[in-house]
């Protein structure tokens, strides 16, 4: 039977359209050496400042052990024991929490989130700041003024290759998926 007139033609030997596909992935941007090797600065900077602070809590134990103990709030040695101990784990706590998020936004940063990028980069020119001024502190130890230095040159070009034009189209790209 066929049918003459306006409307749809019902041909049983036609294909049917296709429908679109479903689960259709937007295109990622390839990740630029730069954005790599701003990752990479941030880890060996990161890393840097984890056996700095591992190094910092065993050297200033002898030093807070004494500043508690000049306090005059603890009777007995086993009191300022606990107060260092308590304090110690205290610090590194607030040590791991700080190097997680860190490395958090690093990951972050190379996986091309631009929130990510704009934190470290925030973050990053306070560390260098403060690490400028730290080196103008009297009575500074020579290796603390070469790993300090040392910092300043990592995040300096990190928070760098950050922002060339490869990265800024990379994390052009991925804020649009």
């Amino acid at each position: 039977m066929t049918s003459s007139g306006p409307g749809p033609q019902n041909n049983p030997y036609e294909p049917m359209p296709s429908a679109p596909p479903l689960n259709e992935q937007p295109v990622t941007a390839v990740r630029p050496k730069s954005v790599d090797t701003a990752f990479l600065l941030f880890v060996v900077n990161a890393v840097i400042g984890l056996v700095g602070s591992i190094i910092s809590f065993t050297v200033s134990k002898d030093t807070v052990r004494d500043s508690l103990r000049a306090s005059g709030k603890f009777a007995s040695d086993a009191d300022l024991d606990k107060a260092l101990t308590a304090s110690l784990v205290f610090a590194a706590v607030v040590a791991v929490i700080l190097f997680a998020l860190y490395f958090l936004f690093a990951f972050k940063m190379r996986a091309g989130r631009n929130w990510a990028r704009m934190t470290l980069a925030i973050l990053g020119i306070l560390a260098i700041l403060l690490s400028v001024l730290s080196l103008t502190t009297e009575g500074t130890a020579p290796l603390a003024i070469v790993v300090s230095v040392v910092q300043i040159l990592l995040i300096g070009g990190a928070v760098y290759y950050m922002f060339t034009a490869d990265s800024k189209a990379y994390f052009e790209t991925n804020r649009r998926r």
